[in-house]
């Protein structure tokens, strides 16, 4: 037994499994991870990842990126005013908005793209062709529906406009109907399963084909209205036929997800403290699938934020682009997958990424991986003398961990300290007293990183 007043040594195994935590609006405070994420291995065991990095796929001409997609093998893309097929200029469009895209399968298969103010098709026959039928709506809200047959698209008064079967060229005036169970505005238009869905200001509305003979094929869901609406026609996100995006209420905003007609909140308390502080004007979102996690990423450009969910864990971060002097909102507008490899567009340059975990830099751009630990105090307030730290983690060569350490709450940081993720047993000695204590754990060599812990060597002091 150790003599009243000594210190008993206690090995603790602190895991870096991290949800953000933030108090407030602002993200420089409380526990974070940022451009890495969870993963739960099948014996119960979390590890924490970097991000996979980028690498430029297909080299355009500099323009704003406004939006990719790929069909039946082939790359589409707009960059400023320009249609790409591929690698080759096929037409000018409007730049009023950036684009979104569906396909008709019926008679000749067709690419249908729009924006806001405008839209148009393409096929390998007719080359791209604008919709100048004077009933297609002068302005839309962003996305469309494809629904046997009929290209459906919605303006800012919530009404619902439906091309002719297989010929999204013509539009009846008379096909047309209001998502009207209550009096919002339109936001965004999309399609899950055999539904079209209205988002609108306040709350969503589902539509199903009732094959009317007359007007619009659609009529209402009864019993299916959303008493959530949407923000910003831009958050809207389907990933692989579950619908993702920025939502409110009267009470607040969320990110909701809709899947099989179901609305369920996928934000946590800390992530709905920042989004009720973002300037939602400006928006990005889109998604890809990386090593067997799916994520939703949901930017706001003019708070200089990036925030990406992970469907597998059903956990929250951050992504940033490092710029070489400031840590910057991960600037991707638009996403596609090509059926091997995870394809992104840039916001600025509107080259093609890929996305992929065997790059480790962002097209030769550093990424900073960043994991914030919440206050530890193991449960007391007396002071804790810790004698060392080993962190468990894959061993790799050239692969550094960066250490600090704040005990007042976050508000000052102690001097980094380098450990070699190379070693056999990376590890640091002597690292002082505290009573409660947070780590930063940053690593930005151009290698892998997985962590899983850190094992905390302390002696208890007294009060």
């Amino acid at each position: 037994m150790a003599q009243q007043g000594k210190s008993v040594a206690e090995p603790l195994r602190w895991p870096l499994l991290v949800q953000p935590a933030n108090r407030d609006a602002p993200t420089t405070t409380d526990a974070k991870i940022v451009n890495g994420y969870v993963d739960r291995e099948e014996d119960g065991d979390y590890w924490v990842f970097k991000r996979a990095g980028t690498l430029v796929n297909t080299d355009l001409p500099a323009g704003q990126g406004n939006g990719i997609v790929q069909w039946n093998g082939v790359l589409y893309s707009v960059v400023a005013n320009t249609f790409y097929v591929g690698t080759t200029s096929t037409g000018t469009v409007d730049t009023t908005h950036r684009y979104t895209f569906n396909m008709q399968i019926g008679g000749t298969p067709k690419l249908f793209l729009k924006n806001t103010a405008a839209a148009y098709g393409y096929s390998s026959g007719t080359g791209l062709i604008k919709v100048t039928d004077p009933n297609y709506p002068a302005t839309t809200v962003p996305g469309s529906a494809y629904l046997d047959g009929t290209m459906y698209v919605m303006d800012p008064t919530a009404q619902i406009w439906g091309s002719n079967i297989n010929d999204f060229t013509t539009w009846n005036a008379l096909n047309v109907i209001r998502a009207q169970i209550e009096p919002d505005q339109g936001v965004a238009i999309g399609k899950q399963l055999v539904y079209v869905i209205a988002f609108k200001q306040w709350t969503t509305e589902v539509f199903f084909d009732a094959a009317n003979a007359t007007g619009s094929p659609l009529s209402p869901v009864q019993g299916a209205k959303v008493n959530f609406g949407c923000v910003n026609g831009d958050s809207v996100v389907d990933v692989e036929g579950v619908l993702i995006w920025l939502a409110q209420s009267k009470g607040g905003s969320m990110v909701m997800q809709l899947d099989n007609l179901k609305a369920t909140q996928i934000s946590t308390r800390a992530i709905d403290r920042i989004l009720d502080e973002m300037d939602t004007t400006s928006v990005y979102a889109w998604w890809y699938k990386h090593d067997g996690h799916k994520f939703y990423v949901l930017t706001f450009k003019n708070n200089n934020i990036t925030l990406a969910y992970d469907f597998r864990e059903r956990m929250w971060c951050q992504f940033t682009y490092n710029s070489g002097a400031n840590e910057n909102y991960y600037p991707i507008v638009s996403s596609t997958w090509s059926g091997i490899t995870n394809l992104a567009q840039g916001e600025l340059d509107g080259n093609i990424y890929t996305i992929d975990s065997a790059y480790f830099t962002d097209n030769g751009n550093q990424i900073t991986f960043d994991l914030v630990t919440p206050n530890f105090d193991g449960g007391n307030k007396r002071k804790k003398y810790l004698k060392m730290i080993d962190f468990i983690g894959d061993q790799i060569p050239g692969s550094l961990l960066y250490v600090r350490n704040s005990d007042d709450d976050y508000q000052t940081w102690s001097n980094f300290r380098t450990v070699d993720l190379s070693r056999k047993r990376p590890y640091l000695k002597n690292c002082g007293t505290f009573r409660k204590r947070a780590y930063e754990l940053r690593h930005i060599a151009n290698t892998r990183m997985r962590l899983k812990s850190m094992d905390l060597q302390i002696d208890q002091g007294t009060l």
